[in-house]
């Protein structure tokens, strides 16, 4: 397994802070302050004799808002540990992960129709610690779309491209996704959405497809937790990702 899939799932993208994968096209309003959180993911891949296990904790994005449609964004993994165990050897790296530094800008916006869409460029800088990262700069542009379905169900679509280091660490691939979920309210503070992903890199990995499912309890209008289980359909795809979120807004 490469590490820009390991990095995908453990980060979900660059955007590993949401109530979902695919990303949001909403941005914070200024002067206020948005707390995204991935406080627990556990990856777990098996292929043949071969296992690998990852957990990422406290993933952690800031999101204030600078107008009312663009905000500036900084992310940090605080805690990533890995395990392979492979012909009997096993080999753990833990430590810190690496920072991110991004922005939205929402580009289209029709309240009548319930449409929006923007465009998030980021950078990843190496400041991982323990061997848990490939110490290379990486970056990339998400564009996320929403749209209201009606009696509160709403459908989110991403796509993306990164620039990701190649595994023999002697240039970059280019590396294409994208997922779309959809949520429906439930009962009083809680909400279900159903997830897909899809990705390719050029650098010749197995394509990954991935299928998830999570249940959302809302606290209140600012504070919320969300829990996620994803599987992986494809070869390129980590078997199991249970993750837990919060995301706190003031």
């Amino acid at each position: 397994m490469s590490f820009r899939l390991v990095f995908v799932l453990l980060a979900l993208s660059a955007g590993f802070a949401h109530a979902r994968t695919t990303e949001v096209p909403h941005t914070v309003a200024p002067g206020r302050f948005l707390i995204e959180m991935d406080a627990l993911s556990l990856t777990v891949d098996r292929a043949g004799g071969d296992r690998f296990t990852a957990v990422a904790a406290a993933s952690t994005f800031l999101s204030t808002g600078l107008t009312a449609n663009w905000d500036a964004q900084i992310g940090v993994e605080l805690f990533l540990s890995q395990r392979v165990t492979s012909g009997g050897l096993k080999e753990r790296n833990s430590g810190l992960g690496d920072l991110f530094v991004r922005s939205k800008y929402t580009f289209y916006e029709d309240e009548s129709l319930g449409v929006s869409a923007a465009v998030i460029p980021y950078l990843k800088l190496p400041t991982n610690s323990g061997g848990v990262g490939n110490d290379s700069v990486e970056g990339g542009l998400i564009v996320p779309w929403e749209a209201d379905l009606g009696s509160g169900a709403i459908l989110n679509v991403m796509a993306g491209l990164d620039l990701a280091r190649n595994d023999a660490d002697d240039g970059y691939d280019s590396y294409w996704y994208a997922s779309s979920s959809v949520g429906i309210p439930l009962t009083g503070a809680f909400s279900a959405y159903g997830e897909a992903y899809v990705a390719k890199s050029s650098g010749g990995a197995p394509w990954e497809g991935v299928l998830g499912a999570g249940l959302a309890y809302s606290i209140n209008a600012f504070m919320s937790w969300d829990f996620a289980v994803y599987r992986g359909l494809s070869d390129g795809a980590a078997d199991w990702n249970p993750v837990v979120r919060f995301n706190f807004e003031f």
